[in-house]
């Protein structure tokens, strides 16, 4: 694993040897890698890389990168299922999928930029339209040379991004598009339109999968991958308040759950009706610190971003917070 990727608290464990997808995916990104930087020459700054969400505390950024969100995300889908919840199927493609469905972020994050017109860091929904149809592109390639059935959940899960009302919708971020983008997101959604046709009309005619490659089970896990990517995004952001994930899916029968978040103490919230195996359940992302200011360019700003040392940010996460808080008290 990439040094500095995401630590989280629990074994996120094997991934099914049937779909390859690690190797597979090591490769395309070590190919992506090499295309950035021929020859091998990187500068150390770039190397140490960037990140996408940004927390705004007092005079200092709290950095986390999109891939280590995302990496987060892959953690949840790894732990979910109990005797409320069931386990998405088919699970190692849809674990796969949770865990890179920011993928195309890679690169980027190799190469950070500023914003031109304020000089600071770019966040994760505020860069160009063309790159983000171009760093999500190229990550949902990547994902279905490695799992088309991943592949199609990333793609539709991209697809969203760009839905306008999602800005309208709690726990939802829609990509902001200038008039004169819309042209090419007009295209790009055109494009993942058909190569969802494409992947299903495959994934229906095998037999591995066609069982799961209805549209009401892909609905579903698209659902889960959504709630999955807002619940990790909410950590990432900081929780102050407490929170509502809607629609979750119980299981694959159209049953559905709202999640309640509350914040039951430091760094301990309760999360109900609970969906885990394992109560509580530990997290932790890295994350970086550098000074809310303006940069003079984008080299001082790697300069300044390759000499911050990462740091954990732990949580604890469970059917009952308030009950961890009481015995971490007493203890």
């Amino acid at each position: 694993m990439q040094a500095g990727r995401t630590a989280i608290g629990l074994d996120c464990g094997p991934f099914g040897a049937h779909n390859n997808w690690v190797t597979r995916l090591q490769k395309a990104n070590s190919a992506a890698t090499d295309h950035a930087y021929p020859g091998g020459a990187r500068g150390s700054a770039a190397i140490e890389g960037s990140a996408m969400i940004i927390q705004e505390q007092g005079d200092q950024l709290v950095l986390i990168r999109q891939t280590d969100h995302a990496m987060l995300s892959g953690h949840f889908a790894r732990a979910l299922g109990n005797k409320l919840f069931s386990k998405p199927e088919p699970f190692e493609s849809f674990c796969l999928a949770a865990a890179e469905h920011d993928n195309g972020w890679n690169e980027w994050e190799l190469l950070p930029q500023l914003d031109p017109k304020t000089f600071t860091p770019y966040n994760f929904m505020s860069i160009p339209t063309e790159e983000h149809i171009a760093l999500y592109q190229r990550g949902i390639e990547r994902v279905v040379r490695a799992d088309r059935y991943a592949g199609l959940l990333v793609s539709m899960h991209c697809a969203g991004l760009y839905d306008k009302t999602r800005a309208t919708m709690p726990g939802f971020s829609a990509k902001y598009v200038r008039s004169n983008e819309s042209h090419l997101v007009s295209d790009f959604l055109q494009r993942l339109r058909l190569q969802q046709l494409r992947l299903k009309v495959d994934l229906r005619a095998d037999p591995l999968t066609k069982d799961f490659s209805t549209d009401q089970i892909l609905q579903a896990n698209l659902q889960r991958l959504e709630a999955l990517d807002r619940l990790s995004l909410y950590f990432c952001l900081a929780p102050l308040d407490g929170s509502t994930i809607d629609g979750v899916p119980i299981n694959a029968n159209g049953q559905e759950a709202d999640w309640d978040l509350q914040p039951e103490g430091k760094n301990v919230l309760s999360l109900k009706p609970y969906p885990f195996a394992k109560d509580p359940l530990a997290i932790s992302i890295l994350a970086r610190r550098v000074p809310k200011r303006p940069y003079t360019d984008e080299n001082e700003f790697h300069k300044v971003l390759a000499q911050a040392p990462y740091f954990a940010i732990n949580f604890t996460l469970s059917a009952n917070g308030a009950l961890i808080v009481s015995r971490t008290a007493v203890a």
